[in-house]
């Protein structure tokens, strides 16, 4: 009696999953972007122009990023579960693994963008449009990834930068703590971070059909913890790569 039951709860949530997956509606879409932000803005020293962005860390290190680029490859939107229901149809129904949709889309962006410091704080980039099936999103997942040559917004030729192959590319100036001539630094690594965020509340319906969602990164965070003296500068940019990942959060500035 109990297998009966969970299988017909298994054939009931599969039906229902797989009749919402091929769900359309004109006019859904969400419009994605990604701006800078300091995390703890006009505190402990941070300032923020277009161009170069200055910070004092709490063991008194002031840092200078006085040039950056960040190439975010993919966001894809995860629908929300609900809980019971999936566990169940995953563990019981092979038709539960089965997804409707190809990768990308319609619910991942894989346009690979490059973000760079030269825009001033709270200047989005327009990343795209989705045109996902009405439902509920509760996490969005970024990647972050090696550019390639048709990514979008690539530094000019003759800027001395060359992403094309590059995830991270980072300069300043470092000023020890207690004063000292600033030592010059360079970050640049061709690894992969991925990062998961939560959404606010994304619902998407024939009567709210559109929604925007803008991800800021923390800039004042990236170097935040990283020891430039004792780690070799492959090492440090990795680091640093995985602290870019983890300062993606929601904007909460109404777009």
């Amino acid at each position: 009696m109990v297998m009966t039951l969970f299988s017909r709860l298994a054939l009931l949530l599969s039906v229902s999953a797989l009749c919402a997956c091929g769900e359309r509606l004109d006019g859904v879409h969400v419009t994605l972007g990604l701006e800078h932000r300091a995390a703890t803005p006009d505190v402990g020293g941070v300032g923020a122009q277009a161009g170069g962005r200055t910070f004092t860390r709490p063991d008194g290190q002031t840092l200078t990023l006085t040039r950056g680029y960040v190439t975010l490859g993919s966001v894809e939107l995860k629908p929300c579960e609900e809980a019971l229901g999936w566990r169940l149809l995953r563990a019981l129904s092979p038709v539960g693994t089965a997804h409707a949709h190809s990768v990308g889309s319609p619910l991942k962006l894989g346009t690979p963008h490059v973000s760079g410091l030269e825009r001033p704080d709270g200047d989005v980039l327009r990343l795209g449009t989705l045109r996902p099936p009405p439902g509920r999103y509760c996490r969005a997942r970024l990647t972050f990834e090696p550019a390639d040559a048709d990514a979008e917004g690539l530094p000019p030729s003759d800027s001395g930068v060359d992403l094309v192959g590059k995830t991270l590319w980072l300069e300043g100036m470092r000023v020890p703590a207690g004063g000292g001539e600033p030592q010059a630094f360079r970050l640049v690594t061709s690894n992969l971070a991925t990062v998961e965020v939560v959404l606010d509340g994304l619902t998407l319906s024939e009567d709210a059909p559109s929604a925007e969602r803008v991800f800021v990164l923390a800039w004042d965070t990236w170097l935040a913890d990283v020891d430039m003296e004792a780690l070799e500068p492959r090492a440090a940019a990795a680091s640093v790569l995985d602290t870019v990942a983890r300062s993606v959060a929601m904007s909460s500035v109404t777009p």
